[in-house]
């Protein structure tokens, strides 16, 4: 009988909804911050209350079950992510100087330590979730693709460059922009690059897409050894 007892106050917590959204975003910090470091398996509800400096029946108040607070995660992350595309530069006159800072700005987000700790996640988890992996693409990279298929539309209206397949020169100009210097700070064997080493990489990647696609009056290649 205590126990439905006990339901009143419940209730009455219904009246602090911006405390418990309070301690709902501080578990998904610590869980995220948990998730990012040590994966999936390496956590539990336990390290997640005392992260959250909650009790894990707060916890389990807030998420049913482990998998559920990853999910809340990730969705949350992809959220973050599909704003941060919001804040790429537009396309204007300038065709080359347009593409490099547009290339220099999403890469600089792509690098960024949230996105790369989203993507670890994912790349372990995503067999065993595979609907957070899709909203992670539809969030991440459909999305940029998206996106730089729509601005390149734009440019190709506007006469600046000669495109027949949207899709896949967006498809070719962002995996260009990103060679192999994102694959490498991805895995973790080098360093972000300095501004000198990604605007080298990124003029160099307009440089051939607009050789490809361009006016010749505005593809001048321009590599240095």
């Amino acid at each position: 009988m205590t126990d439905f007892q006990s339901n009143p106050p419940e209730k009455k917590r219904s009246a602090g909804r911006p405390k418990d959204m309070t301690k709902h975003n501080a578990m998904l910090d610590a869980a995220a911050c948990l998730f990012f470091r040590n994966g999936l398996e390496g956590v539990t509800m336990e390290a997640v209350a005392r992260e959250a400096n909650v009790s894990k029946v707060t916890v389990y108040g807030h998420f049913a079950t482990k998998e559920a607070l990853f999910g809340s995660v990730i969705r949350r992350e992809t959220n973050t992510i599909r704003r941060g595309l919001d804040k790429l530069p537009d396309t204007h006159e300038a065709v080359r100087q347009s593409l490099i800072e547009v290339g220099t700005s999403l890469v600089h987000f792509l690098l960024e330590p949230h996105v790369l700790a989203v993507e670890r996640v994912m790349t372990a988890q995503g067999i065993q979730h595979p609907e957070l992996l899709r909203a992670f693409f539809e969030a991440g990279p459909w999305a940029t693709k998206q996106w730089l298929k729509e601005k390149l539309e734009g440019l190709s209206d506007a006469g600046h460059l000669t495109l027949d397949a949207h899709t896949l020169a967006a498809e070719q100009l962002c995996s260009m922009w990103q060679g192999m210097l994102v694959t490498e700070v991805r895995m973790g064997v080098r360093q972000p690059p300095s501004d000198k080493e990604l605007h080298r990489q990124i003029s160099s990647a307009v440089d051939v897409f607009l050789a490809a696609y361009g006016k010749t009056t505005l593809a001048p290649l321009q590599y240095t050894n």
